[in-house]
């Protein structure tokens, strides 16, 4: 019988640079100094401490965490940030609270707000010609705010995602001041930002880098660390300080809830070995990383036909690469680096693809990069200018709808549903989330009504090869099984 190829065997075809990852985790297939996996996979043995209570060496590595990142409380998890949402999302409300979501958060923090049966509010943020979301704006927090000032319902905390997928950072600092005028909590989804804010390079690159939230006045601040650090897929961290919001006592008691039991000493291993390599190397890895950065951004600034997109009027992290092509979309971009420049990006979208950097990228990545991006341009220049009417995806976005909702998120999620095809789906009410995976920002979330523009939206990104989430995997979506009174 002849053996079939096993994960194993796929994952040990893989060598370092072949495909170059242009992609998270952040360690780039570059090893740490680290055991043998086998040999270190434990249990809570005794002197190991304990993840849920830690009280001795994980304590420690906690607390060396919150020094790197000059904050007084870091809680590890080996659940990735979505754990960490759950957590503190949970633990900083209370059933039927109401809260206010930046509506380009990711599906996890909808997750909990729906476990938690929260009556959302949405700010939506602005959109780039590229259809890519923007900053959330403080003045339309603030409106919202003080729209609601008096009545019964308060809100209780604000949730937003900065910096985002593509890079975008909001101004927590702004955002801070007036949620804490109203009473209400500042939860901040950084995932993609746990490179800012490191203590021994912020005066240094203060002013390239964005600052880290928790630094500007944010209750709550959640890190992937494998997202741009060399740190094991599934690392993440809360970052807290003693002035928050958020009640210490709930957030170790629904980190018990959420966290697995049987936290991997693998994964935790992996944690101290990303934290020792900053503790050790990381003010020159970080000054490397900036010097490599602003060579290839400067070398591709002259290219007039591809780019990596930045808005001057939106404060940006610099390490993401949001790479755009006239007449080109994501999807093309994207299959041009696999096929043809052996490079992986990140995501693509409708008009753009995504090349995610770090501190363990390396001058030959930078170079094949550069290389690419050479390529794409002369293809750019190649196209006819009748291309660039082609109907691939058009001035379409994603994010630009505002659905109606016919019943709150916190009621309609637990109703009967039955699956039907997109096009059939129209005028029904969303059973689940939809959104395209990644970034994962739902373009419906349970009780919104399905619209034809929903439905433009998801076909085209379906066709472009975009990764539609929420649906099975025969293409069909969730709706809302709907009687007499619905």
């Amino acid at each position: 019988m002849e053996k079939r190829e096993g994960l194993l065997d796929r994952l040990g075809k893989l060598r370092q640079g072949d495909p170059y990852p242009l992609h998270m985790p952040g360690h780039k297939r570059i090893p740490l100094p680290f055991p043998e996996p086998y040999s270190i996979d434990i249990t809570e043995i005794d002197g190991f401490d304990n993840l849920h209570q830690p009280q001795g060496i994980l304590k420690e590595l906690e607390e060396r965490f919150a020094t790197l990142y000059d904050c007084d409380i870091c809680n590890l998890s080996v659940g990735g940030s979505t754990d960490m949402l759950l957590t503190v999302i949970t633990a900083a409300t209370e059933p039927g609270d109401s809260v206010i979501l930046a509506r380009n958060c990711h599906k996890s923090v909808y997750h909990g707000a729906i476990l938690r049966q929260l009556k959302c509010s949405y700010i939506y943020p602005p959109l780039s010609p590229e259809g890519i979301c923007g900053p959330i704006d403080p003045q339309t927090l603030e409106k919202m705010l003080a729209s609601r000032k008096g009545e019964g319902d308060p809100v209780r905390a604000f949730v937003l995602t900065s910096p985002t997928y593509e890079g975008v950072c909001s101004d927590v600092e702004r955002i801070s001041e007036v949620c804490h005028r109203y009473g209400v909590i500042l939860i901040v989804d950084a995932a993609h930002g746990a490179h800012l804010g490191l203590r021994k390079e912020r005066k240094r690159l203060e002013h390239y880098f964005p600052e880290n939230p928790i630094h500007q006045g944010a209750d709550g601040v959640i890190l992937s660390l494998h997202k741009t650090l060399p740190s094991f897929t599934q690392t993440a961290a809360l970052l807290m300080n003693n002035n928050s919001r958020i009640p210490r006592w709930k957030v170790d008691k629904y980190f018990d809830y959420f966290e697995t039991s049987s936290p991997s000493y693998l994964l935790m291993g992996g944690m101290d070995a990303c934290c020792r390599f900053l503790e050790e190397e990381g003010e020159a890895a970080l000054r490397e990383y900036v010097e490599r950065i602003q060579n290839i951004r400067r070398a591709v600034s002259s290219y007039t036909k591809v780019g990596f997109w930045e808005k001057e009027s939106w404060e940006m992290d610099p390490g993401k690469l949001v790479i755009t092509g006239e007449g080109l979309s994501g999807g093309e971009i994207m299959e041009q680096f696999r096929e043809k420049e052996d490079l992986e990006l990140e995501m693509c979208s409708l008009h753009h693809a995504l090349a995610m950097t770090s501190v363990m990228d390396t001058v030959e990545g930078y170079d094949r990069l550069l290389k690419a991006m050479e390529h794409l341009q002369a293809r750019a220049e190649k196209e006819k200018p009748e291309d660039d009417a082609k109907d691939r995806a058009g001035s379409m976005y994603l994010y630009d709808l505002r659905p109606k909702a016919k019943l709150p998120i916190s009621c309609s999620e637990n109703m009967p549903i039955r699956w039907v095809n997109l096009e059939d789906a129209k005028g029904c009410m969303a059973g689940g989330l939809w959104s395209v995976y990644p970034p994962g920002i739902p373009l419906l979330v349970p009780g919104e009504i399905v619209g034809e523009d929903i439905i433009e939206r998801l076909g085209a990104a379906g066709k472009e090869g975009l990764t539609l989430d929420g649906c099975r995997p025969d293409g069909r979506f969730p709706v809302i099984q709907e009687d007499e009174r619905t």
